[in-house]
């Protein structure tokens, strides 16, 4: 199967192999719907929940929650080892096949990140921000501005 997204991986490479595609979709089916969910979590998103559940359904959601990322995890795990080429020359993987990875890994560990932050700020009971008491997320640095960025 063949679809737009899977193109942009393969602007002048290679296109990908059959064994690639179906190793693709195999993850595709295991992870789908995660990203969606739990993407862009933040610890204003969880408050208005934990003040309408009692402390066991808060818990409950934020295990779902972490047992969706480990799914997630498992299922990219798998992609790297069924989307590399063996042959007798080398073991590597494809252009188009590490483009794919590289972003799917870049997603993985941004809304992980994003969950692990929300949730320990939601568990202490910190505020988010420039004056509030648990530091922001930052996801880098920059060197020209001499700050640390997060995510906006």
């Amino acid at each position: 199967m063949h679809d737009e997204t899977l193109s942009q991986f393969e602007f002048e490479t290679d296109p990908f192999t059959a064994a690639e595609l179906a190793a693709i979709a195999t993850y595709r089916k295991v992870s789908e719907g995660i990203y969606d969910d739990l993407g862009g979590i933040a610890p204003q998103d969880l408050i208005p929940l934990g003040a309408g559940l009692e402390a066991t359904g808060v818990r409950f959601l934020l295990a779902d929650s972490a047992d969706r990322l480990n799914k997630w995890y498992l299922a990219l795990d798998q992609a790297l080892a069924e989307l590399l080429t063996c042959s007798t020359e080398s073991t590597r993987y494809s252009v188009a096949a590490s483009r794919f990875l590289k972003s799917e890994s870049g997603k993985y560990h941004q809304t992980r990140q994003s969950f692990e932050y929300a949730v320990t700020v939601f568990l202490l009971g910190r505020h988010t921000g420039p004056t509030g008491d648990y530091p922001p997320a930052t996801v880098t640095v920059s060197l020209t501005m001499q700050s640390l960025q997060g995510y906006n």
